[in-house]
């Protein structure tokens, strides 16, 4: 069973560890929905638009109105794909450490058993 492990570990564990590099960073991807805030970066906030009236008053109101929706709504979205720019780095590079350190992970609990033991 002990060589078991180590056969996993070195084997289909770490190569699913270095699979989880890119899984990692399409999941968050999906979850932030990014090519849907790309594609109504622009759009209204909440779908929000007021229709304009017959006067001058009410087309000039409503196209202010508009106008602040669109920006509201660009200023949200791109809060949101600067944070998931940012978290989508953050676990990439955290997958790319639990990637690069799985294999000296055996390693370090024999080296602190045997420190413990040692003294």
């Amino acid at each position: 069973m002990f060589f078991e492990l180590f056969k996993w570990w070195y084997g289909s564990g770490w190569l699913e560890a270095w699979r989880g590099v890119p899984g990692s960073t399409k999941r968050i991807g999906q979850e932030f929905s990014i090519p849907l805030l790309l594609k109504n970066l622009f759009a209204p906030w909440k779908q929000i638009i007021s229709i304009p009236g017959r006067s001058i008053d009410e087309k000039f109101r409503a196209a202010i109105d508009n106008l602040v929706s669109r920006t509201i709504g660009f200023f949200v979205r791109f809060l949101t794909l600067i944070t998931a720019t940012v978290v989508i780095g953050l676990s990439a590079a955290i997958s790319l450490v639990i990637a690069l350190v799985w294999p000296l992970v055996p390693v370090g609990v024999i080296y602190f058993l045997i420190r413990a033991v040692v003294g």
